[in-house]
């Protein structure tokens, strides 16, 4: 069962490796595909094992489609980690006095249903501290609510398919936690520390956005537009509208861009982003720090590795 002790491994927003062995299973189930990945993780080092995409076509019989995949590929009966995105998640950044996080815990169990619009007794809660060194003795927090119902069709969605839930995170987070432990950012890390980036995981029916500023998550957003050529528009709208808050509230200017998630492979999503937004847009390479066991197909890794960006943050848990 999910309970508030397993929500809070939601928060690993800027997390580094610790030597330890461990195996993971990652399950992103999207609105039209399921990805799959297993890593294993020694030390800092880091083997893929698995990985599998199944497209999912309309009206199909989830719970089915699902215990199909989960057999075929051998992984029925085993715990996985799952996230979910949209309007059942609700996210907000607050800027509060500075206390330490037995403090911060025990003080959102009184005062979190100022920022969720929802009765609490309908949501699952937790909160972490983002910084704790901003101005005037303040630290940034963020607190992430997700209603119970939406918590419990995913646990029973994954029981029907023999499968158990081992972390159930927020697509954002997993965007944050990803880009953090990727190579790249280790290799400019002193450049990092002062920019502003932006994150894209742009989807069939959603966009998942997540600013960071040094590498700290500030913002972080899920768009209820994808990548279809019809929903652009408003979705370069709806990012620019993001931005200009972001700017707005924090005094800082966003640098670039970098885009994830199947529509990432157009080019002309790319070009017309970098057009629309006046900013560099750029896709990344989020797998470059890894290393691939036999079984991994390389050829498709490559042709797919934007769709699962996702899979890959929530698999380096």
């Amino acid at each position: 069962m999910f309970i508030n002790n397993n929500f809070r491994k939601i928060f690993a927003i800027s997390s580094i490796f610790i030597p330890q062995q461990r195996s993971n299973i990652a399950l992103d189930i999207g609105s039209s595909s399921i990805k799959l990945l297993e890593l294993e993780v020694k030390g800092k080092e880091r083997l893929l094992k698995q990985l599998s995409f199944s497209a999912l076509t309309p009206g199909v019989d989830l719970p089915g489609a699902l215990k199909e995949f989960a057999a075929a590929q051998k992984i029925s009966g085993r715990s996985v980690n799952t996230s979910i995105s949209g309007q059942s998640v609700i996210m907000r950044y607050l800027n509060l006095p500075r206390m330490n996080l037995h403090e911060l815990k025990s003080t959102m169990q009184f005062e979190a249903g100022q920022y969720i619009p929802l009765p609490l007794d309908e949501v699952v809660f937790d909160c972490a501290i983002v910084r704790d060194n901003a101005e005037d003795n303040k630290m940034l927090v963020v607190l992430a609510a997700v209603k119970k119902t939406v918590i419990q069709e995913r646990i029973s969605l994954l029981e029907k398919a023999g499968l158990t839930a081992k972390v159930i995170d927020i697509d954002c987070f997993c965007l944050s936690n990803v880009f953090n432990h990727s190579y790249q950012w280790a290799s400019e890390a002193k450049t990092a520390k002062s920019e502003v980036i932006g994150l894209l995981n742009i989807g069939a029916n959603f966009t998942n956005m997540v600013i960071l500023d040094g590498g700290t998550l500030r913002f972080s957003r899920d768009i209820a537009f994808g990548g279809s050529e019809p929903s652009l528009i408003n979705l370069s709208g709806e990012i620019s509208s993001s931005i200009d808050y972001f700017e707005n509230q924090s005094g800082k200017r966003l640098e670039k861009m970098y885009l994830s998630g199947g529509a990432a492979e157009a080019l002309e999503i790319v070009k017309f982003l970098n057009h629309q937004l006046g900013i560099s847009v750029a896709r990344y390479d989020f797998f470059s720090p890894l290393k691939y066991g036999p079984g991994i197909n390389t050829e498709e890794l490559k042709a797919k590795r934007n769709t699962f960006v996702i899979a890959l943050g929530l698999v380096l848990r």
